[in-house]
């Protein structure tokens, strides 16, 4: 799944710093409702200041409760392993999830560490065709019960909306709609389309998307080929596909989008709605749904045209997207169509190029907007039980524009001042989220926020495997190759160790790795050796540390790991992240480059650097509460004879 401190951070005010003294007692009696705003990002010191300018007065309510605290997140903390230390109250040695990619031990082979799709069984082939027996069938890869299911069992009513990492969705008795994690119609985490005859706006390049040269076939027309899913019934599993056909209009600056008999008009500068498309694995009797967005970002002098990632279709998903799997299609019957994909701004479009800062916030606003007519539509039907809503607004929208809010940002003089403006507005709609949650708030219910993780400027990267290469711990015998993905340059006889994903790293083990070269007794003292080394490391730019802590697995934890966890986790400075090359693998010259992505904000770091927020009506009884301890610590505010394992009751007042 590229990218110092912007400002000192102004106190609480007064109201607000007695209220994180005195706080309010937790109730006599348990809550029959309890809402859980799952805020992907929310930054304590942002908070803060926010609060402090004034902008976020639900969040200062907020805090005359029980105050504002750090909330402790995941080792390391990534998004898909905070949530699943949330959903289980247990770290990666029990959920199995220790980053956003995992890697075969014997193939060192890249994939997605949350989900997978297992193919059919067995298959009858006729001619091309291939007719499977058994259904494929989409697995969820993270472990571990959920909390919710102590609830569900005594028969409180538990709904979690736009779940992070439950993809497909637990098949349990709580209603779902999975969120992070959820792929697109492709398989991916998002891949757009770009439709252009501007030659200069060609590229191989195929991150996040392709670029699709069309041409004038005459009269202005232009036919454009929407690639869809893989079709596994033919051979060779090629992707189905569907035509466009683009008329446009120059002196009206505007065009006519035709797909499967249904016309749209653009302007330029003009977003579609969603837009259904079918495409035929088998013609006539079998096909699949998807919905995406046009941009129409320019006709004159040439047709440039966004297309969104396709999305799985929330009115008939050829995915399970929801438990029970209508609830997506009762959704998008009452609100229409919205993004089910995981990671639903492009932020991939932004970083090549593809949309500007104003196109792409634009798409950030239809997301949010979706996700906020998507959160009042459910609110208003609560009733009681538990209700979770999760929001990813915060997470990429920082990501993609730190470099505004950071002088020191390598990008910073070269972004107008006006997006500061937008991660203020981007604070104050979550704000109105918590208002709308308190206003909800009764004698019978608790309103509880937290994020995963906080923010930090990513301004420097450390292309780990050049660094391993550069310290004789791996060896390169193609150095025309160093640029290549996956290893390509690498002699694997001659080399010890190996990064891969974006905090790990893995020793080259002997029986472990299929070419594996360090017998197991000299694992640890090497794995002392280049944690040494690695926290050594500074940066010839400004003398500064590139890495805080390089944590060996096994001592923080102990429990029998998996041959795909990594034998240590990067901890990284505050500006420093790995390299976009080395979640690849591959060995570019420089060491440490500046990052001159968009993707400038980072929380892939040491975790001590970016703790996650917990705002609560209910007072915590117990100091540094953790991610893990909180699906207990929810569960413990309703009456049920036994709570979920793993963490603590925070608001128990003794953490047991």
């Amino acid at each position: 799944m590229k990218r110092r401190e912007f400002l000192k951070l102004a106190a609480l005010s007064p109201a607000a710093l007695l209220a994180l003294k005195t706080g309010c007692a937790r109730p006599n009696s348990f809550a029959k409702r309890v809402i859980v705003l799952g805020i992907d990002g929310l930054d304590p010191f942002l908070l803060r200041s926010f609060i402090h300018e004034g902008v976020m007065p639900n969040a200062a309510r907020m805090t005359s409760y029980a105050g504002l605290n750090r909330l402790g997140t995941s080792n390391p903390p990534q998004s898909p392993v905070a949530w699943s230390n949330f959903i289980t109250g247990y770290g990666p040695d029990v959920h199995g999830i220790f980053d956003f990619i995992h890697r075969n031990p014997s193939t060192i082979a890249p994939y997605l560490s949350t989900s997978r799709v297992v193919g059919p069984g067995r298959t009858i082939s006729i001619s091309d065709w291939r007719l499977p027996l058994s259904g494929a069938k989409v697995e969820l890869l993270r472990k571990g019960e959920p909390f919710w299911n102590k609830l569900t069992a005594e028969g409180i009513p538990v709904k979690l909306v736009k779940l992070p990492v439950d993809f497909p969705p637990d098949k349990g008795k709580a209603t779902i709609l999975s969120g992070l994690g959820t792929p697109d119609m492709r398989g991916s985490q998002g891949s757009f389309t770009f439709f252009t005859d501007d030659a200069r706006s060609i590229s191989n390049d195929t991150s996040g998307g392709v670029v699709v040269a069309v041409r004038d076939y005459g009269d202005n027309c232009y036919r454009c080929s929407i690639k869809g899913p893989e079709n596994s019934m033919r051979a060779g599993n090629p992707e189905m596909e569907i035509e466009a056909e683009v008329r446009v209009d120059r002196v009206a600056n505007a065009a006519r989008i035709d797909i499967q008999g249904i016309s749209h008009v653009l302007a330029a500068g003009e977003w579609s709605p969603w837009i259904r498309m079918r495409f035929d694995a088998i013609p006539h009797i079998s096909s699949v749904s998807a919905i995406g967005r046009f941009y129409m970002k320019e006709i004159t002098p040439k047709l440039k045209l966004y297309l969104s990632p396709l999305n799985i279709d929330p009115l008939d998903p050829a995915l399970p997207i929801s438990t029970p799997a209508g609830y997506s299609s009762d959704l998008a019957r009452n609100l229409g169509g919205f993004y089910t994909q995981g990671f639903p701004e492009d932020t991939k479009a932004l970083s090549r190029g593809i949309l500007s800062d104003e196109e792409y916030l634009q798409q950030a606003w239809i997301v949010l907007q979706e996700r906020l007519d998507l959160f009042h539509h459910e609110l208003s039907r609560f009733r009681d039980g538990l209700f979770f809503f999760y929001f990813s607004s915060l997470d990429l929208n920082l990501h993609m524009f730190y470099r505004v809010l950071d002088s020191n940002s390598p990008l910073h003089a070269t972004t107008s001042p006006r997006f500061k403006g937008a991660i203020r507005e981007l604070y104050m709609q979550i704000d109105s989220v918590i208002g709308h949650a308190l206003d909800a708030k009764d004698a019978n219910t608790e309103v509880i926020v937290l994020s995963d993780h906080g923010f930090a400027p990513f301004n420097r990267s450390f292309n780990l495997n050049t660094w391993l290469a550069s310290e004789g711990y791996a060896t390169i015998n193609s150095p025309n190759l160093r640029n290549r993905d996956m290893f390509a340059a690498i002699d694997w006889s001659s080399t010890a160790a190996y990064g891969l994903g974006l905090n790990s790293l893995f020793i080259n083990r002997a029986g472990r790795e299929d070419n594996g070269s360090v017998p197991t007794e000299q694992v640890q003292d090497l794995l002392l050796r280049l944690k040494y080394d690695l926290e050594s490391v500074t940066d010839p730019a400004s003398g500064r540390r590139v890495i805080d802590n390089a944590y060996i697995t096994s001592e923080i934890y102990p429990g029998p790991l998996p041959a795909y966890a990594p034998d240590m986790i990067i901890g990284y400075a505050r500006c420093y992240r790995s390299s976009w090359e080395t979640t690849l693998g591959s060995f570019p010259e420089e060491i440490i480059t500046d990052n001159l992505d968009p993707w400038s904000g980072t929380h892939c770091i040491d975790p001590a650097a970016v703790p996650g927020v917990l705002l609560s009506t209910v007072q915590p009884g117990v100091e540094n509460p953790n991610l893990m301890d909180m699906g207990r610590s929810i569960a413990g505010l309703f009456d049920i004879p036994v709570l979920p394992p793993g963490g603590r009751d925070i608001f128990s007042g003794n953490g047991s």
